[in-house]
């Protein structure tokens, strides 16, 4: 009798974790959405008025932004200089290989604003940061839409599905 009511225990923590998970993964997009569009501003205004290179540019966004994504500008930074070609897309893409825990959402807008830098004159690079900016503000109203109630049941999933699991189980 023991045996199953730990059983069942584990069953609904288990589940529950999960849903408790999945909300919190879904709390971290949006919080490294924001941190994007925040880069993004730091980044246009840099580009703008101080007409910082972008090796530069990027060391500083990583020493101004320490949570994700600013620690692939400090990669991207090291690739940049470490690389023959100026390809900043490809030196984007390394330094988010070797970031796995960007968001999926976050990741695509870094992946365009790598498209984006370095290719064309002040003027090109600033639209593709408002580009890439304008977008992400999209998703990120997109994610805040009913986020509460989302999260609420996420975490409720969970639960439930370990309750259902666990009767089974009895």
């Amino acid at each position: 009798m023991i045996l199953k009511i730990l059983g069942v225990i584990s069953v609904l923590i288990g589940c529950g974790g999960v849903g408790f998970h999945i909300a919190y993964n879904y709390r971290r997009e949006i919080k490294t959405l924001r941190q994007l569009i925040n880069i993004l501003d730091f980044m246009e205004c840099e580009l703008q008025y101080h007409l910082t290179p972008l090796p530069e540019l990027c060391r500083l966004t990583a020493h101004e932004f320490r949570d994700d994504p600013g620690p692939v500008f400090a990669k991207l930074a090291i690739e940049m200089d470490s690389q023959i070609s100026t390809d900043v897309e490809r030196c984007m893409q390394v330094s988010l290989a070797s970031l796995k825990k960007i968001p999926p959402i976050t990741r695509t807008g870094m992946e365009m604003l790598g498209k984006n830098l370095g290719r064309f004159d002040l003027s090109g690079q600033l639209k593709g940061i408002e580009s890439v900016r304008s977008d992400s503000v999209r998703k990120l109203r997109m994610l805040e839409d009913n986020r509460d109630n989302r999260i609420r049941s996420y975490q409720t999933l969970g639960l439930c599905a370990g309750a259902a699991l666990a009767i089974l189980l009895i």
